[in-house]
């Protein structure tokens, strides 16, 4: 949970990350049932760079659509109000990603590796049947936010966060949780919480390092938490996607922006999916195998955001 010191501190933060006016009231638009495709068409077409990164990104083959979409009404025909939703949510966060500034990791490591996250939590909700794949893509997206918050915000916290988990030879959320008594996922899910998305991807920001597993296994759930609402939240699918995920991350060397840091906890057992891994044995007929070829292959076309990142640059 937040500290009020560190809350009182990021209410304080003028240029912390906002959604912008004009996508604030595309957005709304989005969410209104009365809305038209025509109407929302125009509050987009206000913004004349949104609406360019609103088609690249649409005619790119992360969404492999064989018609060409060349106007804001197609768009929201073809794609639907909900993929339109992603699209523009994941601007919001790539431009913020371009104005970060810390030298104290490699952002444009980091940036790949919340892409990769949003690809495969993208791929993976379709696979297991999660109905809006975009609400995991964006949560895949964002997920490790707060860690951006800490090291651009709270910079010299996070320079002792870094230093207690080298020397105490411990993972970084749990340096975060003795420096600060908080961690970068709770400051996470308070940026997606002042940004209004939906609930199930704030709790999915929130709790993807709970170790379920360890809870589960010793039913210990009294000891996180004596509130049965906290548990609803703890069971819940994107929760499970995200961390999976980011676990596939690691597995596949995407993680190299945290450099030596001990891994985190995830949602889900490490030791069930090392277990799984170790039977791989690189077989190209595994499903294992199969499956981290598909999810290499929707990270490379997901690149159109990383193109988009060196263009806004």
């Amino acid at each position: 949970m937040l500290t009020n010191r560190v809350k009182t501190k990021l209410e304080s933060i003028r240029d912390l990350p906002t959604i912008p006016i004009v996508i604030s009231e595309v957005l709304a638009a989005i969410d209104n049932p009365k809305s038209s495709a025509a109407s929302l068409a125009k509050i987009i077409e206000k913004d004349q760079a949104l609406t360019a990164r609103v088609l690249r990104i649409a005619n790119s083959p992360f969404y492999g659509y064989t018609r060409q979409i060349s106007t804001i009404d197609l768009a929201i025909v073809i794609m639907g109000f909900n993929t339109l939703k992603e699209i523009v949510l994941s601007i919001v966060i790539q431009r913020f990603f371009s104005k970060v500034n810390t030298k104290l990791f490699n952002i444009r490591d980091f940036w790949q590796y919340g892409l990769f996250c949003g690809s495969t939590a993208r791929l993976l909700s379709r696979k297991l049947g999660y109905k809006i794949a975009g609400e995991a893509f964006v949560a895949g997206l964002m997920h490790d936010i707060g860690i951006i918050i800490i090291a651009e915000y709270f910079t010299p916290k996070f320079k002792e966060i870094i230093k207690f988990a080298n020397e105490n030879n411990v993972s970084l959320i749990d340096a975060e949780q003795a420096i600060m008594e908080c961690t970068h996922a709770e400051i996470g899910a308070w940026i997606a919480d002042k940004w209004n998305l939906p609930d199930k991807m704030v709790t999915a920001i929130r709790n993807h390092h709970i170790n379920y597993a360890f809870f589960a296994k010793n039913n210990d759930f009294d000891a996180y938490s004596e509130s049965d609402t906290l548990i609803r939240d703890i069971d819940q699918p994107l929760t499970a996607i995200v961390s999976l995920a980011e676990w596939f991350a690691d597995l596949l060397g995407l993680s190299k922006w945290m450099g030596s840091l001990i891994k985190p906890d995830y949602y889900l057992s490490t030791e069930v999916f090392g277990e799984l891994n170790s039977e791989d044995i690189l077989d190209p007929e595994s499903s294992l195998f199969a499956l981290k070829a598909e999810l290499m292959e929707e990270f490379e076309k997901a690149n159109i955001f990383i193109e988009l990142q060196v263009s806004h640059a």
